[in-house]
């Protein structure tokens, strides 16, 4: 079984897909780190060279492979939801987990991220605060048909995000078999 993480960026799948890895014994795969991996670009690269629409292609292929490799937590990209067969491949493969915040908090944390602003270039050329609200209007009925759990990540630490989604999974465990 794989676990998948979805939500917008900044709502913490990087931050809480290694702990719930730990947790559930298996290993912690960053979608956007594979896209980079196998493409030889960082994702700022791939828009500003190849356009996104081969990015997203891209992102579909690497979540083929993970969706369907070993026991996982995959932390998907912000926008992996978007094409539907994404959606369908992370709900075939295991639990769905969409971590939520507020627009003010996710454009806080995106702020703050320094790393995170130069990886990732903006979709719109708005205000941080503005992209993020009219793309996350944008994506809440793609994030909802994805999810199979909803969790709110707006104020308790990664720690214990990761403590509610293994009480919420319950007996199913990822890596507990061999």
């Amino acid at each position: 079984m794989i676990v998948t993480l979805i939500g917008y960026r900044g709502c913490g799948k990087s931050s809480v897909g290694p702990l719930l890895a730990a947790r559930l014994h298996c290993r912690c795969i960053d979608s956007d780190d594979e896209i980079e991996a196998s493409s030889g670009k960082s994702i700022g690269e791939i828009f500003a060279d190849d356009g996104e629409t081969r990015f997203r292609a891209l992102e579909t292929e690497v979540l083929r492979k993970l969706l369907t490799g070993p026991s996982s937590v995959v932390a998907a990209g912000g926008g992996a939801i978007l094409a539907s067969v994404n959606r369908e491949r992370m709900k075939q493969a295991g639990p769905v987990v969409w971590l939520t915040a507020s627009i003010a908090t996710l454009a806080s944390r995106i702020g703050g991220d320094e790393a995170s602003q130069q990886r990732r270039p903006s979709l719109t050329g708005k205000s941080i605060e503005d992209e993020v609200a009219d793309v996350l209007e944008s994506r809440l009925d793609l994030y909802r048909d994805a999810a199979t759990m909803t969790v709110d990540a707006e104020s308790e630490s990664p720690q214990q995000i990761t403590e509610r989604i293994v009480a919420a999974l319950g007996d199913s465990t990822v890596g507990g078999s061999p």
